[in-house]
């Protein structure tokens, strides 16, 4: 298999994490790239312009990180990151909520690395930086709900956080400062899990 990746995407971490908790590093050929660039190498293989994107044994490309993520667990033999259990829909949904934070984030987050600060739409942005504070601490609310065990929506939530800590100059929003729980809670996991603590992102 072969995955288009990069050492800062979220989205690309999330799928790194399933990986190292597979074990399938020896069997996933990670290629790197830059998803911003119109020239990156990732666009001949991934018309959405997007990464991650993994390519199957059998050849075919994979594009969306849940979808690879959940395509990856069903190769493993670790414990199921996507449980099928009473709690399923309990587990995908808080994974929704962090996809939604970095949905919210997305809206504005190129707009600040790429443009100047006089083109930015800085009430559109302070819209979406709201709306990831009020979900912060809706996350740090249910921290009894999430738990401490490593699934889908734990590990993503924890990628999240992260994130926000590496780009917070640009973000807008330190994690610590808003969900200070929540926080301790991510670099909890982040000790307890090598999968985690060995994928965090970096400017490679």
């Amino acid at each position: 298999m072969k995955l288009w990746y990069s050492t800062t995407s979220p989205f690309v971490r999330k799928v790194r994490v399933v990986i190292a908790h597979h074990q399938l590093n020896g069997q996933v050929e990670l290629m790197a790239t830059v998803a911003v660039k119109p020239d990156s190498p990732h666009n001949q293989d991934n018309p959405l312009g997007r990464i991650p994107a993994l390519q199957t044994d059998q050849g075919e490309w994979l594009f969306n990180s849940t979808l690879i993520a959940e395509y990856l667990d069903s190769l493993g033999n670790n414990t199921p990151l996507f449980p099928q259990g009473e709690n399923h829909w309990q587990v995908l949904n808080f994974h929704a909520i962090a996809d939604g934070i970095m949905e919210n984030t997305l809206m504005y987050l190129g707009e600040r690395m790429l443009r100047d600060q006089s083109e930015w739409w800085h009430s559109r942005h302070q819209q979406m930086i709201e709306r990831n504070i009020r979900t912060l601490r809706y996350l740090e609310q249910h921290l009894d709900q999430l738990g401490n065990e490593l699934n889908i929506a734990t590990l993503y939530i924890v990628c999240v956080i992260d994130f926000f800590h590496f780009r917070q100059n640009v973000i807008g929003i330190d994690p610590a400062d808003i969900a200070p729980r929540l926080d301790r809670w991510a670099q909890e996991m982040n000790r307890h899990y090598t999968c985690l603590a060995d994928t965090k992102p970096y400017q490679a």
